[in-house]
């Protein structure tokens, strides 16, 4: 048991060249801010656009959007990520309203809705939302994670300059007001070395948790950060990461894991959309 502990720790997480995966050409898709995998089909993906859309997500494949879901009733501010995961027996998509570019937000969003599966477009009446506090007040975020097989919500802040912050609200038993905990502060720059640092390694703009709940990842605009999760989950912030080379992307907003953790999946602003995969294998 202690060798078989101590050969996972010292295994090479190695990552293969991000190549092109398929293209979205739906213009209803035109600022693709988050991407998840469905939990109910392997070949389905769940992605959303940023401010000035309405508070609908869609169902996509390698042929292109499969269904439009609309939660009824509500105002999108500012969706900027999305989570898939197994909590509690059912499978549940996350979608965080948690965008604040002037810091002026009071409370911030997350919308969680159990995946539905029918295709075609559809109006979702029944989901839970999660008005979210910060300590010390309001902060620009762009990505929203989720604990598989827990349900505890992480979000981390996009800063030019200086410490990112890692919030943690543990699983909200239900629709109603949460105060997010501080976990600490992380260094963001996926800049290769030898290059000069510049926003667009430091600005975080999207994260996901691989499915089996060992891998913590952090996109950039330019590349992106993957950190191995401690026993103790709650310290991932404090391991060292390793570099993730990420496809080069107009407006590299979203990433997440394949519904097998075999790939990172990443989408671009922008229309046509385009959707990028690399391998990401060992450890």
């Amino acid at each position: 048991m202690i060798l078989a502990v101590l050969l996972a720790l010292t295994q090479v997480r190695t990552y293969g060249a991000p190549v092109p995966f398929l293209t979205l050409n739906d213009p209803r898709v035109n600022e693709s801010s988050g991407v998840a995998p469905s939990l109910t089909s392997k070949s389905d993906y769940f992605t959303h656009n940023d401010s000035g859309d309405g508070p609908r997500f869609f169902r996509f494949d390698v042929q292109g959007v499969k269904a439009v879901y609309t939660l009824q009733g509500i105002t999108a501010i500012d969706w900027e990520d999305m989570a898939t995961a197994p909590v509690g027996g059912g499978k549940w998509v996350y979608l965080g309203d948690i965008g604040d570019n002037l810091r002026v937000r009071a409370h911030v969003l997350v919308h969680r809705v159990a995946e539905p599966k029918a295709l075609g477009d559809q109006t979702l009446t029944t989901f839970e939302t999660y008005t979210i506090t910060y300590p010390g007040g309001a902060a620009n975020a762009e990505c929203l994670m989720v604990r598989p097989g827990v349900g505890d919500l992480y979000i981390v802040t996009k800063v030019d300059t200086g410490l990112s912050k890692v919030f943690k609200v543990p699983k909200p038993p239900g629709t109603g007001t949460y105060a997010a905990q501080l976990l600490g502060t992380i260094q963001v720059d996926t800049t290769p070395k030898g290059s000069t640092s510049s926003s667009a390694n430091r600005l975080v703009t999207g994260g996901a948790i691989s499915p089996d709940g060992r891998w913590v990842v952090l996109r950039t605009l330019r590349g992106a950060l993957e950190f191995r999760a401690p026993v103790n989950f709650d310290q991932w912030p404090t391991v060292a990461p390793n570099r993730v080379p990420l496809a080069s992307e107009v407006q590299g907003e979203a990433i997440t894991y394949d519904l097998a953790g075999q790939h990172l999946v990443t989408t671009s602003e922008g229309s046509p959309c385009p959707v990028s995969r690399g391998s990401v294998s060992g450890g």
